[in-house]
Parts: C-alpha cells; sequence; structure tokens
C-alpha cells in the first residue's frame, strides 16, 4: 500500500474521530466553539479523505467498496447537516454590554417548525484566543407572557432577565471565572 493512501486513510480516520468528538463534546472555549463546531462539514472532509486515500489501493473491490461507502457517507452528512442546520438555524439579536469584558449575547432561533421564537442567552468573556462563552438562558415565545423582554446587568457579577409578563430571574455569576452559578429557562 502506498504511502500517500496511508497518511490519507489515517487523516480520513482522525477527521472523523473530531467530527464525533465536536458532535459529543460542548467547549465554553469561544474559538472552538465558533470554528470547529462542523461535524457534518468534518464528516464530509472525512469522507472524502478516505476517497482520496483509497484511490492509492492496488485491490479494485477494496478501492470500489471503499468509495462507495464513503459516497454514502458524504452524501448522508451533507443531508443530515442540511436539515439540522434548517432546523437549528440561529439569528444573532445583539449584545447587551456588561463590565468589561463581559456581555451578553442574544439569539434568536424558530421553536421547531411554528411561527414561534426561541430567545437564548449566553454570557461571554472576551479573552483574546481564550474567549469563553457560556449558556444563561433560553425563553420561548409559546405563550407570549412567556417570551423574553429585556435583559440587564444589575452589578458586576450578576444580571437580571424580565420576561413580557414581568417575572424577573436574577441570575448570579461567578467572579472570577464570569460563569453563571444558576441559569434560567421557561418553556425550553
Amino acid at each position: 500500500m502506498p504511502t500517500r493512501s496511508l497518511v490519507l486513510l489515517a487523516a480520513s480516520l482522525l477527521t472523523g474521530c473530531l467530527a464525533v468528538l465536536v458532535l459529543v463534546q460542548d467547549s465554553d472555549l469561544l474559538l472552538l466553539r465558533e470554528h470547529l463546531n462542523h461535524p457534518f462539514a468534518l464528516g464530509v472532509l472525512a469522507c472524502a479523505l478516505m476517497t482520496l486515500g483509497a484511490l492509492g489501493l492496488r485491490w479494485r473491490w477494496v478501492r470500489t467498496t471503499i468509495i462507495i461507502l464513503a459516497g454514502l457517507g458524504a452524501s448522508a452528512a451533507l443531508f443530515v447537516g442540511l436539515i439540522a442546520t434548517a432546523l437549528t438555524a440561529t439569528e444573532e439579536v445583539g449584545f447587551v454590554d456588561g463590565p468589561a469584558p463581559y456581555r451578553v449575547r442574544l439569539q434568536q432561533s424558530a421553536a421547531g417548525l411554528g411561527p414561534d421564537a426561541i430567545m437564548r442567552l449566553s454570557i461571554r468573556k472576551d479573552d483574546g484566543l481564550h474567549s469563553r462563552e457560556w449558556y444563561l438562558g433560553c425563553f420561548s415565545g409559546d405563550d407570549p407572557a412567556d417570551a423574553f423582554d429585556s435583559v440587564r446587568w444589575t452589578g458586576p457579577s450578576s444580571v437580571e432577565i424580565r420576561v413580557v409578563d414581568g417575572r424577573t430571574f436574577p441570575v448570579a455569576l461567578d467572579p472570577v471565572s464570569g460563569r453563571p452559578r444558576t441559569t434560567a429557562s421557561v418553556d425550553c
């Protein structure tokens, strides 16, 4: 077996493992989450590398089998990725600045296939390559009274989230790391 094929097949295996790791392991490091959180694209890349590696194999039936399986795998990853993207697409709504280097990030997405919207909130700590983001809360618009209304900083390490009916959800942050000690969620 040529060295090129071995290297490409090993790279395919590593890329596939990275795709599975990204799919099952959630990281609070923002750089990893925003740039490596593409398990379906990594799966397609793994299948493409597998196909390229198989082209150098000596036995025709092994080469054909691997290429067919890689094509089926890439097609499945593309199809599932498109469906997942359509159902989980989020729209950036904005940020609420807090004491430096913290901000609250607001993201809105559709609730399944219905007209309702889900608002997701997270705490973001901007620190270059070590920037982090933690889940803060989720609010669904199924019941108009439970829909997200506003968020405001009530201190250097505390946030208050308000829903339409006036209820508030105070969230305390760890003063050292900025990670929320509790989270808030309504109908999510």
